[in-house]
């Protein structure tokens, strides 16, 4: 040792004993313990858990005896359906079972309210009690060459050549003018009333009275119209799909579809939807008339697009109603009935669930009438 250095005893703490270590892993190479967590449910073997199949929406079901004439309708908690050779039922929406039914044959879809259903048939409008089947009122009108309109306490009609309007409380007339042909259900925004006659042109008229607020010639035959706001959107038979201001019947903008349009418009108060004969989907926007998107769907739909709950659902005769999101066209899922649909489906609300109501039946001449009621996370937010 150097001399002048003395040497010192220095004391080293003892450090804790370290836990036996499995032969040959490095104690920094072991994975901590982990936390105890719920056991996950059981998976198919061989099925991605995102891809196993929701639980069927079907809320129940009710055999039909004969084959359906006309879609369903929704009001008042009850559902409404005809049926060959000319049965009018009402059911229940909760169960449905049937609450009557009446033997009646309408020429067109039937109308309904929570207080009354409204029949064309037999050169008149019916108006039956929805509670029991009681006629209310009875007013003859002549063949109609439209389906009939009902909303806001009017029942509108169309005989041959004639816009006639009834009072729907009680059935008298309040007006009628002779306007043209008409063969789709006309439109009603407020105190006016858009009809479409074969003639090629669109009216606005007054309500309360009648009276032209003026009159616009299209390119084509007019379809059945949707008024939005301040606008009118409607496809005519010129391949084109136009929006005109509902204050004056001017046209905003057009744009070429390339094929007839398939029913009704829709809206989310945003964009506009409709169909056509190649079987597309369109969505435009509802002030500009910009198209954001179109869908193909591997059928001939039904009618018109119908909007709930964030989507946008395109019927046909198949077994799966198919929904799209509106604001980008993509699949988003189906709802799987046992069957194909034989008619369009109606959607609505009640107990505040979306409810959807259709008919199906096959080859074997076996038909049902179907509620479905899809789980919440079904619909986009």
């Amino acid at each position: 040792m150097t001399a002048g250095l003395r040497a010192q005893k220095v004391s080293v703490p003892v450090a804790p004993a370290m836990p036996p270590v499995v032969q040959g892993a490095p104690p920094f190479l072991l994975e901590p313990p982990l936390p105890d967590v719920p056991a996950m449910p059981a998976v198919a073997a061989g099925a991605p858990e995102f891809l196993l199949e929701a639980p069927s929406p079907i809320r129940w079901a009710v055999p039909m005896a004969s084959a359906p004439m006309r879609p369903p309708v929704i009001a008042g908690g009850r559902v409404f359906v005809t049926s060959l050779p000319g049965i009018l039922s009402a059911h229940d929406l909760i169960d449905g079972h049937q609450f009557w039914s009446e033997e009646m044959s309408p020429d067109h879809p039937v109308v309904a309210d929570v207080e009354r259903v409204y029949v064309a048939a037999g050169e008149a409008v019916h108006a039956l009690r929805a509670q029991d089947r009681a006629v209310a009122w009875r007013t003859p009108t002549g063949t109609l060459t439209a389906p009939p309109l009902g909303s806001d306490g009017w029942v509108i009609v169309a005989p041959a050549g004639r816009t006639v309007a009834l009072r729907a409380a009680d059935g008298a007339v309040v007006w009628s003018r002779e306007n043209g042909t008409q063969r789709v259900r006309p439109a009603l925004a407020g105190d006016t009333l858009i009809v479409a006659l074969t003639d090629g042109r669109i009216q606005a008229l007054d309500l309360k009275s009648g009276n032209t607020k003026w009159e616009r010639r299209l390119g084509g035959i007019p379809a059945e119209a949707l008024v939005v706001g301040d606008r009118v959107y409607v496809g005519a038979s010129d391949k084109y799909f136009y929006c005109l201001k509902l204050a004056s019947g001017s046209i905003d903008w057009r744009i070429r579809v390339g094929a007839a349009l398939s029913g009704t418009p829709t809206s989310d108060g945003d964009r506009v939807y409709f169909t056509a004969l190649d079987n597309l989907v369109r969505a435009v926007t509802r002030v500009s008339g910009a198209q954001l998107w179109q869908r193909g769907v591997p059928f001939r739909p039904f009618s018109g697009p119908m909007v709930a709950g964030g989507s946008v659902l395109v019927a046909g005769p198949v077994s799966a109603l198919r929904l799209l999101h509106e604001r980008t066209g993509r699949d988003v899922r189906t709802i799987a009935f046992p069957e194909p649909l034989v008619n369009a489906p109606v959607v609505g609300a009640f107990n505040g669930e979306i409810v959807v109501v259709g008919v199906t039946g096959g080859l074997n001449e076996s038909w049902q009438l179907m509620l479905a009621s899809p789980p919440p996370w079904t619909w986009v937010r």
